[in-house]
């Protein structure tokens, strides 16, 4: 009899174990389905986020390529704008530039502003020659110009740098720009602006710079 209780008692032990076992084995099943549920559920969050950032950024460097910002500082107050700078460049690399700039700031009434200028390139890396392909290099550039504004005129003196990238007949200037502009008119203000964004350029539009070889 007791034998029988004993194995009764065995068997019993064994199934509650093996009971258990299945039931740990399910519960990790259960919590591993769990995880790969959810971290399928947060993959298409992840690359939505990450293709409705890539407009943005097309836009932002689209605006900044077409319009460049300013901020004016002139007779104690200060100014937003937009600038835009186009350039003709002489020399075997363009870097003699005249070029036409058209200005708008907003304040109150919108004023409008048109440069003409004077500009040398200061290329900072060495060995850069005349080429078909298109080379960049850091560069800081120093000019001059005159200033309208349609009601009265100046001149000013500028600093620029950035980071070119150009040929023989092509530039494209990322840059940040510093200028004061000293009002010949009399009761106008000074102007003092900085601008950043993206200058366009050609260069020897009259003549074409010989060219030996490919760099």
């Amino acid at each position: 009899m007791m034998y029988k209780i004993i194995t009764i008692l065995m068997l019993f032990s064994a199934g509650s174990v093996f009971s258990q076992v299945n039931l740990q084995q399910n519960f990790s099943l259960t919590n591993l389905k769990l995880k790969n549920s959810e971290k399928e559920y947060k993959l298409p969050g992840i690359s939505g986020k990450a293709s409705s950032v890539l407009p943005i950024s097309i836009g932002v460097l689209a605006a900044v390529y077409l319009l460049n910002p300013m901020v004016e500082y002139t007779d104690k107050k200060v100014y937003a704008g937009l600038t835009k700078e186009f350039s003709i460049g002489f020399g075997k690399l363009g870097e003699h530039r005249t070029a036409i700039e058209y200005s708008m700031v907003f304040g109150g009434n919108i004023r409008h502003y048109l440069r003409f200028s004077y500009k040398y390139d200061i290329l900072m890396a060495n060995g850069i020659e005349p080429s078909h392909m298109l080379q960049g290099t850091s560069v800081v550039s120093i000019g001059a110009g005159y200033f309208t504004d349609f009601k009265g005129k100046g001149v000013f003196p500028e600093l620029t740098y950035g980071y070119s990238i150009r040929n023989h007949k092509l530039l494209f200037y990322p840059h940040v720009k510093l200028r004061h502009t000293f009002m010949i008119t009399k009761d106008k203000p000074d102007i003092t602006d900085i601008s950043f964004g993206i200058i366009l350029g050609i260069a020897n539009p009259f003549i074409d710079v010989d060219i030996r070889r490919k760099y």
